[in-house]
């Protein structure tokens, strides 16, 4: 999401219903109670649940120094551009980890996300994951769903991610 293409009102409102989602997907069949100021819900049970978790990561974006603090205090991750020097990109890991510890939260827990390519080899990953990146975002090349279902399969299969 970019922040600046969002009226902060309008944004507002949808984050503080995601806030209320991760409540409802923490619940068990018991449901959970919430009462804010403009609505109000008891025993609420809510399904299907995310796999796996009760809450969404929120990996922050951009390419500034600004984006990196944010990352670091209030971020699951960050997500840089991609005309980042290979300088620039270590020195602003360095600045979320920083931001982090200033806010009280532990920066080995950060994610760091960077685009890849359909065509990376285990050699491409290894060297994306001795700077720091801990997950890739791969598109595909085809339009069509069958071939990029294919794509993905072909990537996972030669890099063994199973």
């Amino acid at each position: 999401m970019l922040l600046p293409y969002h009226h902060p009102v309008v944004l507002a409102k949808r984050l503080a219903t995601i806030d209320v989602l991760r409540l409802l997907w923490a619940g068990d069949e018991n449901g959970v109670s919430f009462d804010g100021e403009f609505f109000s819900f008891q025993n609420l049970c809510s399904f299907p649940k995310p796999c796996g978790t009760t809450t969404l990561p929120i990996h922050v974006g951009g390419s500034s120094p600004a984006a990196a603090r944010r990352a670091g205090r209030r971020g699951d991750g960050y997500f840089p551009g991609g005309r980042l020097t290979a300088a620039e990109r270590a020195s602003q890991i360095d600045i979320m980890r920083t931001a982090a510890v200033q806010a009280g939260r532990d920066p080995d827990v950060l994610e760091y996300t960077r685009w890849g390519s359909i065509d990376m080899s285990d050699d491409d990953v290894g060297a994306h994951a001795r700077n720091g990146t801990t997950r890739l975002v791969v598109g595909v090349t085809s339009l069509d769903p069958r071939e990029q279902r294919d794509e993905i399969s072909a990537f996972a299969d030669r890099l063994k991610l199973g």
